[in-house]
Protein backbone atom coordinates (compact mmCIF):
# COMPACT_ATOMS: atom_id res chain seq x y z
CA UNK A 1 0.00 0.00 0.00
CA UNK A 2 1.22 3.61 -1.15
CA UNK A 3 0.78 6.59 0.03
CA UNK A 4 1.44 9.57 -2.06
CA UNK A 5 1.86 12.80 -0.87
CA UNK A 6 1.14 16.09 -2.95
CA UNK A 7 1.93 19.64 -3.39
CA UNK A 8 -0.66 21.40 -6.34
CA UNK A 9 0.54 25.25 -6.62
CA UNK A 10 -0.90 27.59 -8.73
CA UNK A 11 1.23 30.32 -10.37
CA UNK A 12 0.98 33.37 -13.13
CA UNK A 13 -2.21 30.82 -13.80
CA UNK A 14 -0.63 27.76 -14.53
CA UNK A 15 -1.35 25.03 -11.92
CA UNK A 16 0.84 22.13 -10.80
CA UNK A 17 1.46 19.46 -8.50
CA UNK A 18 4.58 17.68 -7.09
CA UNK A 19 3.75 14.45 -5.78
CA UNK A 20 5.96 11.33 -4.14
CA UNK A 21 5.47 8.38 -1.97
CA UNK A 22 6.08 9.64 1.50
CA UNK A 23 8.42 7.50 2.19
CA UNK A 24 10.22 4.49 0.20
CA UNK A 25 12.63 1.74 1.42
CA UNK A 26 16.05 0.65 0.05
CA UNK A 27 18.69 -2.07 1.21
CA UNK A 28 21.86 -1.30 2.01
CA UNK A 29 24.09 -1.77 -1.06
CA UNK A 30 21.76 -1.87 -3.52
CA UNK A 31 20.15 1.03 -5.13
CA UNK A 32 17.04 2.58 -4.78
CA UNK A 33 14.71 5.29 -6.44
CA UNK A 34 13.59 8.28 -4.83
CA UNK A 35 10.19 9.10 -6.46
CA UNK A 36 9.14 12.25 -7.56
CA UNK A 37 6.58 13.49 -10.30
CA UNK A 38 5.30 16.64 -11.20
CA UNK A 39 2.27 17.57 -13.60
CA UNK A 40 1.64 20.60 -15.10
CA UNK A 41 -0.11 21.49 -18.32
CA UNK A 42 2.89 22.91 -20.47
CA UNK A 43 6.49 21.80 -20.32
CA UNK A 44 8.73 23.48 -18.03
CA UNK A 45 10.69 26.10 -19.37
CA UNK A 46 14.49 26.08 -17.99
CA UNK A 47 13.63 23.55 -15.43
CA UNK A 48 16.30 22.68 -12.73
CA UNK A 49 15.58 19.70 -10.30
CA UNK A 50 17.72 19.78 -7.14
CA UNK A 51 17.58 16.51 -4.31
CA UNK A 52 18.73 17.72 -0.94
CA UNK A 53 19.10 15.66 1.75
CA UNK A 54 18.03 17.29 5.59
CA UNK A 55 20.43 16.41 8.10
CA UNK A 56 19.50 18.13 11.35
CA UNK A 57 20.03 21.96 11.48
CA UNK A 58 21.86 21.62 7.65
CA UNK A 59 20.88 20.92 4.14
CA UNK A 60 23.11 18.31 1.98
CA UNK A 61 22.92 18.79 -1.81
CA UNK A 62 22.70 14.99 -3.34
CA UNK A 63 22.12 16.43 -6.67
CA UNK A 64 21.45 19.51 -9.09
CA UNK A 65 20.23 19.51 -12.82
CA UNK A 66 19.66 22.71 -14.79
CA UNK A 67 17.79 21.89 -18.38
CA UNK A 68 19.12 25.13 -19.60
CA UNK A 69 22.98 23.89 -19.49
CA UNK A 70 22.13 20.27 -19.56
CA UNK A 71 24.65 20.70 -16.87
CA UNK A 72 24.65 17.42 -13.56
CA UNK A 73 25.98 18.36 -10.46
CA UNK A 74 26.23 15.43 -7.61
CA UNK A 75 26.98 16.41 -4.20
CA UNK A 76 30.32 15.30 -2.93
CA UNK A 77 28.89 12.37 -0.73
CA UNK A 78 26.80 10.86 -3.51
CA UNK A 79 29.58 11.21 -6.43
CA UNK A 80 29.38 8.28 -9.38
CA UNK A 81 26.01 7.39 -7.04
CA UNK A 82 23.24 9.21 -8.43
CA UNK A 83 20.88 9.25 -11.44
CA UNK A 84 18.73 11.69 -12.88
CA UNK A 85 15.89 9.30 -14.33
CA UNK A 86 16.15 12.26 -17.39
CA UNK A 87 13.83 9.41 -19.93
CA UNK A 88 11.15 10.55 -17.97
CA UNK A 89 11.22 14.16 -17.76
CA UNK A 90 8.00 14.24 -20.39
CA UNK A 91 5.57 12.40 -18.58
CA UNK A 92 7.37 14.41 -15.35
CA UNK A 93 9.26 11.99 -13.51
CA UNK A 94 12.11 13.67 -11.60
CA UNK A 95 13.08 10.57 -9.68
CA UNK A 96 16.19 9.93 -8.51
CA UNK A 97 18.42 6.54 -8.20
CA UNK A 98 20.82 6.48 -5.67
CA UNK A 99 22.84 3.79 -6.68
CA UNK A 100 24.91 1.44 -3.52
CA UNK A 101 22.97 2.50 -0.40
CA UNK A 102 24.79 3.06 2.14
CA UNK A 103 24.27 3.47 5.57
CA UNK A 104 24.61 7.11 5.85
CA UNK A 105 22.34 7.29 3.02
CA UNK A 106 18.65 7.10 5.39
CA UNK A 107 17.06 10.22 6.13
CA UNK A 108 14.87 12.55 4.68
CA UNK A 109 15.37 14.13 1.36
CA UNK A 110 13.41 16.83 -0.34
CA UNK A 111 12.77 17.05 -4.01
CA UNK A 112 12.71 20.49 -5.11
CA UNK A 113 11.41 21.41 -8.60
CA UNK A 114 11.85 24.95 -10.56
CA UNK A 115 11.08 26.03 -13.88
CA UNK A 116 10.64 29.69 -15.17
CA UNK A 117 7.00 29.71 -13.87
CA UNK A 118 7.10 28.27 -10.91
CA UNK A 119 8.81 26.00 -7.86
CA UNK A 120 7.88 23.25 -5.53
CA UNK A 121 9.10 20.73 -3.24
CA UNK A 122 8.57 17.78 -1.55
CA UNK A 123 9.69 15.21 1.11
CA UNK A 124 10.78 11.74 1.19
CA UNK A 125 11.57 9.52 3.71
CA UNK A 126 14.37 7.10 2.51
CA UNK A 127 14.16 4.15 5.55
CA UNK A 128 17.15 1.81 4.96
CA UNK A 129 17.37 -1.66 5.51
CA UNK A 130 20.55 -4.10 6.36
CA UNK A 131 20.77 -7.09 4.80
CA UNK A 132 21.89 -9.71 6.84
CA UNK A 133 24.24 -12.96 6.04
CA UNK A 134 23.86 -16.04 7.70
CA UNK A 135 24.93 -19.77 6.63
CA UNK A 136 27.71 -22.12 6.45
CA UNK A 137 30.82 -21.00 5.39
Amino acid sequence: CHAWTAVVLESHGLSFEVNSSPTVTGIVGQDVVLPCHISTRTQPNNMEVQWKKIIQAHIETVYEYRAETGQDVPGPNYRSRTVLLKDGFTSGNVSLKLKNVRPADGGTYSCIVKSNEWSADIIITNQLSQLSHSGTY
